[in-house]
């Protein structure tokens, strides 16, 4: 008999937890539903060559070639040697390489800058929207290298980009080449949305191809 008083009450517990569980996994489902509507879409066209973003009744086009930066150390195509810096446009848009940070809204994308000898040189941008997307400030993602970089313009250039996303506001990057060499760079939160160098891992280890700089973070 105590036992068959017991079990209504395990019962309907058991309702209870089951009704809540259920509860909280529809309201993420709805958390991650809404999240992306919150944000624009930027889809690649013409090629790679631009990029159109769609925010609520406002379009904006952006080219590839708009965005450009001083790459330090890097091969010119053209004459096939080392320049100390040289002034690069982007070619465009790397597919897999377009994220908005869903925290800020702003764009991190990744350009092609170069392509030669089986080999590609890329950048990353942050894009940071004013008024809607009607206009927007450019940031230039600064991989550090050997040198100290003269200014907010310089980079060492990434190989070919894989992957861009953020996580917790970090900027995360994944980048390779030829050899199937891997490595992902992460940028911290810094006083700029491009973000400051913080750490790098190789994530597919060859013999002579570690993609991460030769420096340690401050």
């Amino acid at each position: 008999m105590k036992y068959q008083k017991l079990l209504p009450i395990f019962l309907t517990a058991a309702s209870i937890l089951f009704s809540v569980a259920a509860n909280a996994r529809n309201n993420q489902t709805i958390i991650s539903q809404k999240s992306p509507q919150s944000l624009p879409t930027a889809n690649i066209v013409n090629n790679g060559t631009e990029l159109k973003i769609q925010s609520g009744q406002t379009t904006r086009t952006i080219k590839a070639s708009s965005l450009n930066v001083k790459v330090i150390d890097g091969v010119n195509c053209e004459t096939l040697k080392t320049l100390p810096v040289q002034n690069v446009s982007g070619k465009r848009f790397v597919p897999q390489a377009v994220s908005f940070d869903p925290k800020t809204g702003n764009l991190a994308v990744g350009v092609l800058l170069q392509e030669c000898v089986e080999s590609q040189q890329s950048a990353v941008f942050v894009l940071q929207p004013q008024a809607n997307w009607r206009n927007y400030a450019t940031y230039r993602v600064q991989l550090p290298g050997p040198k100290t970089l003269p200014d907010k313009f310089s980079t060492y250039s990434f190989r070919s980009i894989y992957q861009i996303g953020f996580l917790n506001n970090d900027l995360r990057i994944k980048h390779g080449d030829v050899s199937e060499a891997e490595a992902l760079v992460v940028f911290k939160p810094s006083q700029t949305p491009a973000g400051k160098y913080a750490s790098c891992v190789v994530t597919s280890v060859v013999e002579g191809g570690n993609l991460c700089p030769n420096v340690k973070p401050d």
